[in-house]
């Protein structure tokens, strides 16, 4: 095992020879700006990526599948943005190496690194799901003014109609002369695939009046006549 003395001089044997490249200052301040440069790209990009599954999993109500026992379960499986999410994975995949090339990185173990990184991600990507910005690009892809993200965000209005997910706002209170119901309106203008107008008869355990109009809910159900 070669101790400090050894390294030493096997180093200063190599500089003599000329076998080691000589670098001016220059150059590690160039470097290091330009790791620096491409970390915090790269960092956008994944806080970004992220925010938006956040985003769109409260935006396009998959969020409240949840409650819907296992049937809603399966069904915020199968719409979860899981390509956006792998994106994510690889953003951060891509910073650990980015980072990695720091003079100072070397310290640590790559599962630290990792981590650090990943909990950054999370944190920074909950709080920019906070902020105006992702519902400002989805108006502006609304008015097809998003040339590059518009189809990215076309996604949140995706209907969920096939998995027998209904959203929209009450817009009045119904009787029947076997139970009590409620109708519920969609209406975005230019959504024509998830636009429509359902009266919907629930369950006799549940209680209409504790609706009120204009109330935005989500529904869970069979589709009949």
């Amino acid at each position: 095992m070669l101790n400090e003395n050894d390294i030493q001089k096997n180093v200063l044997e190599k500089i003599h020879a000329g076998r080691v490249p000589m670098r001016s200052r220059v150059f590690f301040v160039l470097r290091a700006a330009l790791i620096g440069l491409a970390a915090l790209l790269v960092l956008a990009c994944s806080l970004f990526v992220l925010s938006f599954v956040l985003f769109s999993i409260h935006q396009s109500g998959a969020r409240f599948l949840l409650e819907f026992g296992n049937r809603g379960l399966v069904t915020f499986i199968t719409l979860f943005p899981w390509t956006s999410l792998l994106l994510f994975l690889f953003f951060i995949i891509i910073l650990e190496l980015v980072v990695r090339q720091s003079t100072t990185a070397y310290r640590f173990s790559l599962l630290r690194i990792f981590l650090w990184i990943l909990c950054i991600g999370i944190v920074g990507s909950t709080l920019i799901s906070f902020t105006p910005v992702h519902s400002s690009l989805l108006s502006a892809a609304d008015r097809n003014q998003l040339p590059f993200l518009g189809q990215l965000y076309e996604q949140v209005h995706v209907p969920h109609h096939e998995h027998g997910i209904y959203r929209g706002y009450v817009t009045s209170l119904t009787a029947s002369s076997t139970a009590l119901g409620f109708t519920i309106s969609h209406n975005e203008i230019d959504r024509d695939t998830d636009e429509g107008t359902w009266t919907i008869v629930p369950p006799t355990e549940f209680e209409p009046t504790t609706l009120s109009i204009g109330e935005k809910v989500y529904v869970a159900g069979r589709l009949q006549d």
